[in-house]
């Protein structure tokens, strides 16, 4: 019996963190849409793409994080829209990690809602480290267990957890966790 209600609320967890990051991916790609020429200016800067490619490679950037948003509410889909979550978080991760080792540490990376863009270092890429290795724990999970609808309290709490997402992100804005970052 005890097996069974934990395998319940793994699930459910599973599901709950799979609407969160469906919630963050949505909102990234309607940042970009809504911040278009900035979104396409970091693309050729931050990301390196040449300038010919960054308006069709941001249209690709905002359609991948709509099509993970959208597979990962869907409990059939689920585990795909995680596996490409991860794919996504893994990507930004990378080029946070690329930019510091060619010592372009101010360069925006667009990785905040504000409109104030602050130094990479180690806050960016473990936020990022962390959402990938979120979103593998929902693949595995929805790959091993029943499909878990999308319910009421799982939206609220996917913006809850959205809206503590945000407030971290504006509080490591005002005062980094330590000065002298290792990375």
């Amino acid at each position: 019996m005890g097996g069974t209600s934990l395998v319940g609320a793994v699930q459910s967890l599973a599901a709950q963190m799979a609407t969160f990051q469906a919630m963050l991916l949505a909102a990234s790609a309607v940042h970009k849409a809504a911040r278009w020429t900035h979104s396409r200016n970091l693309m050729r800067q931050f990301a390196g793409v040449p300038g010919v490619l960054a308006a069709p490679s941001l249209s690709a950037a905002t359609a991948v994080e709509l099509a993970a948003a959208a597979l990962l509410m869907v409990p059939a889909y689920r585990t795909a829209g995680a596996v490409l979550a991860a794919l996504i978080w893994t990507l930004y991760a990378a080029l946070i990690v690329r930019a510091i080792v060619q010592g372009r540490r101010d360069v925006d990376c667009g990785c905040s809602f504000g409109p104030t863009s602050r130094p990479l270092g180690s806050f960016q890429i473990a936020r990022n480290v962390v959402l990938a290795a979120l979103a593998a724990c929902i693949a595995w999970v929805s790959a091993w267990s029943a499909a878990v609808p999308t319910q009421g309290t799982f939206i609220l709490g996917g913006l809850a957890l959205l809206a503590l997402y945000g407030a971290l992100d504006q509080v490591m804005a005002l005062q980094p966790l330590r000065s002298g970052e290792l990375i």
